[in-house]
This record gives structure tokens, sequence and C-alpha cells, in this order.
């Protein structure tokens, strides 16, 4: 008895070691893929921030937390941190509201033939290259001969200084992105609220309830996980914005709708200063996480899981 219950530990053992073994292997391409191209860069990132030099100096010299004080110093970083943090609000802001808004009223449609024209619509922008969008409204625009301004014109007004004014430019630039991530975040919605139980509804509705207090006591806390998961890929999308500054305004005008990712690009390509990109660049991880988690804490008395 004793032998064979040895024998069974030692198969149950050697069982367990198999799917242990099989296990590491099925993990082991995504740890490696997640190894090479997120923790080693972002260790990179960490290192060559503590070094001075340009990007062909074959042995930087290392200057501690020197690049963070310049950034810290410099009125121009300053602005750029703004310019990021004003874009980021509006962008998400209306983001969030209007895709609420967008999916509310397309879910209470019945008319399945104008609900999918709608969202064909919205969505379209959203699988176009942002390059191809900035150029567009880039045209749409102009000062001058701009779409827009034309019909602003037509219509009796004055022309509407788009990109021109450091006023309006950023919020502009905001606009377009609104526009372009718009539909991706109306059909997440879309779905969590149509796996909302109709039996919630039908019992407001023998309540006689009111459409208002339906949609802010009923509607908003049972998609609340998803609102919760959009705005933090909307934040983090707005923090990353690049391609919409870099061929609308570059940066201008008078750096008005310069960001920290652009900022990054500038002193590592355009001005030879990696150390500095590298600190702003590390600098831009911390605001994401302490934003992102901010997010969460806030987010624990708001959002209800069912």
């Amino acid at each position: 008895m004793k032998e064979q219950k040895k024998k069974k530990a030692l198969s149950r053992s050697a069982g367990e070691q198999n799917e242990r073994l099989k296990g590491y292997i099925l993990a082991a391409p995504a740890v490696i893929l997640l190894t090479v191209f997120t923790v080693y860069p972002l260790g990179y990132l960490i290192y060559r921030s503590l070094y001075g030099g340009n990007l062909i100096t074959k042995d930087p010299k290392f200057v501690g937390f020197d690049n963070y004080l310049n950034l810290l110093e410099s009125k121009d970083f300053h602005q750029v941190f703004g310019n990021t943090v004003v874009y980021t609000l509006i962008t998400v802001v209306f983001t969030m509201v209007l895709a609420v808004v967008i999916a509310a009223w397309l879910n209470s449609k019945k008319n399945r033939r104008l609900n999918e024209i709608v969202q064909t619509c919205i969505f379209t922008p959203h699988i176009i290259s942002m390059v191809s969008v900035s150029t567009l409204f880039l045209w749409l625009m102009d000062s001058k001969y701009g779409l827009l301004n034309v019909v602003l014109n037509a219509l009796g007004f004055e022309s509407f200084p788009f990109l021109s004014s450091p006023a309006t430019a950023l919020f502009s630039v905001a606009m377009v992105s609104v526009w372009k991530g718009l539909g991706y975040y109306v059909l997440l919605i879309m779905a969590a609220l149509q796996n909302i139980p109709t039996s919630v509804y039908e019992a407001a509705e023998m309540d006689d309830t009111p459409s208002l207090k339906v949609f802010f006591k009923i509607t908003l806390p049972m998609i609340s996980p998803t609102i919760l998961f959009t705005s933090v890929v909307a934040t983090i999308a707005s923090f990353k914005v690049f391609d919409s500054v870099s061929v609308m305004t570059g940066g201008g005008p008078l750096n008005s709708t310069n960001t920290l990712v652009y900022y990054i690009y500038e002193y590592a390509f355009r001005y030879g200063k990696p150390g500095q990109a590298c600190a702003a660049g590390v600098i831009l991880l911390i605001l994401v996480c302490i934003i992102t988690f901010i997010q969460f804490r806030v987010s624990k008395k708001r959002v209800h899981y069912q």
C-alpha cells in the first residue's frame, strides 16, 4: 500500500511538473516580447535620462538628475506640460460626454438600418490614418482658403483663426482628435448599454420613473465600468498625441500646441539632446501612471460592477 501511494505521489508530481513546464513554454513568447519591447526600453529610458551627450556621443557623461532639473527650470517645458494637460482635459471630456450621449441616443432608436448607417459614419474616421485626418483638417481650417471659413464667410461671419491663433489652436487640434476617436468609444458604450437587462427598465417604467432619472440612476451606474475603461484609454491616448501636432501646427503658433511627446521628439532628433528627451519621457510616464491611479481611486465610489 505504501509503495502504491509513493508511485501515485511520484506520478502526480511528475504530471504537475509537466503541466508547469507546458505553462512556462506557452507563456515564454509573451514574456520575451514584453521584456524586449516594454521592460528593456523602459529601463533604458530611465538609464539614458541620467546621461548627457548627443546622439553620436560614444561615451555619454553621467550627469545624474541634471536633465530633470533643467526641465523643471525651463519655462518652455512648463508651457508644454500645461498644453498637454489642457489638451487631455478637452479631449477626454468632450469624447466621453459625446460618446455617452450618442450611444444612448442610438440605443433608444429601434430603426436598425438607421443605427447601422450612423454607426458606420461615426466609426469610419477611427480607421483612417491620423496623418490623413490631420492633413484634411489642415486644409479645412486654413485661415484664408479653408472650407470652414469659406462657409462662415458665406453665412456672414468673420473668418475664425482655428490654427493661426495661440488662443484657439490647441482647442482646434483637440477637436480633430475627438472627431477621429469618437466612433470607437461610441461602439464600446453601445455594447455596454445593450448588456443592461431589459427587466431593469421595465421595472422603472412600471414605477413611472422620469427618463432623466432613469438615465442618471440606472443607465450610467450600469455602464460605469465601461466609462471608466474608455476614459482611461482616452486619457493615455491624449497624452501620446503626436501626429496631429506634427502635421497641423508643428507645436505653434508661439508654442501653444506643443505637447510632451512632440517636445520629446524635438529634443531627441532636432536639438540632439537625448538625455533631456528621455527625462521628459520619464516624467510623462510618471504623469500617466499618477492620473490613471487617481482615476481608479476616485472611481471606486462611482463605478458599480454587476
